[in-house]
């Protein structure tokens, strides 16, 4: 069964946040994380500890190229050039790893070399995926990670989540064989350094067991039609409103 699509949009703060805190649900689960990153640098706190966590591969941002309004058509050549090549290279390893055919798989170009990528295991001997040296999966054992219902009673003030009468859950969960973040993809194809096209294609033919996550704004309206999840992050309230900057722990 194919994984399914996320977007996360909206004008508003979080979505590169909640993007992450998956990624992080998901490798806690023993499921093999690829991120790659659009028009960013690795000046945000949480590459450290990404590049630390086992089973998550995090693309290095090679190139920084400013703000779009500040480049030269030189270097908007050269842009789409270099992310078309980044969502090229994260979407293949994205595939081989959720078909788990990942063996020797970027070495040459380094694209798996990361430590993140090592020999450790992250099997807890029941549900989880051992990932050995650069990310080859082995067989999961056991029973496939589900989501169970929370016994007892909820947190105090927390509201309860049910599904609507009108959807009842017949459809098992699909079985998750690895999660590529693509993050601020949208900006990247808004700004013309990644094809619309070449994204759809991707995800029309993307292989079972793989889930998508995508953020930015302006999602196209076919990327929309073609997402499971899609969820706006809407601007109410912000401290820049009041003149205060980004700060450091929080927005980086």
């Amino acid at each position: 069964m194919n994984g399914m699509v996320h977007i996360y949009c909206g004008d508003g703060k979080g979505k590169t946040t909640a993007a992450l805190g998956l990624a992080l649900r998901a490798a806690g689960n023993g499921v093999p994380v690829v991120i790659a990153r659009f028009l960013k640098n690795d000046g945000s706190g949480e590459v450290g500890i990404l590049e630390n966590v086992p089973g998550v591969y995090l693309f290095p941002c090679e190139r920084q190229f400013g703000f779009t309004w500040t480049m030269s058509e030189a270097q908007k050549v050269e842009a789409g050039e270099y992310f078309s090549g980044l969502f090229e290279r994260a979407w293949e390893l994205g595939c081989k790893t959720a078909q788990e055919d990942v063996e020797g798989a970027g070495k040459a170009d380094g694209c798996m070399a990361g430590k993140n990528w090592g020999s450790d295991s992250v099997s807890d001997g029941s549900s989880r995926r051992d990932i050995g040296a650069c990310g080859t999966g082995s067989s999961v054992s056991g029973s496939p990670v589900s989501g169970s219902p929370v016994s007892g009673s909820p947190v105090s003030g927390s509201p309860v989540s049910t599904p609507p009468a009108s959807a009842p859950l017949t459809s098992p969960p699909c079985e998750i064989r690895a999660l590529l973040v693509l993050d601020e993809i949208m900006a990247a194809v808004n700004s013309g350094f990644v094809a619309n096209e070449r994204l759809l294609a991707a995800l029309d033919h993307r292989p079972d067991g793989l889930e998508v996550v995508l953020t930015g704004r302006g999602p196209s309206e076919e990327l929309l039609s073609r997402a499971d999840y899609v969820t706006e992050m809407r601007a109410v309230k912000h401290p820049y409103e009041k003149g205060v900057g980004a700060r450091k722990g929080v927005e980086y």
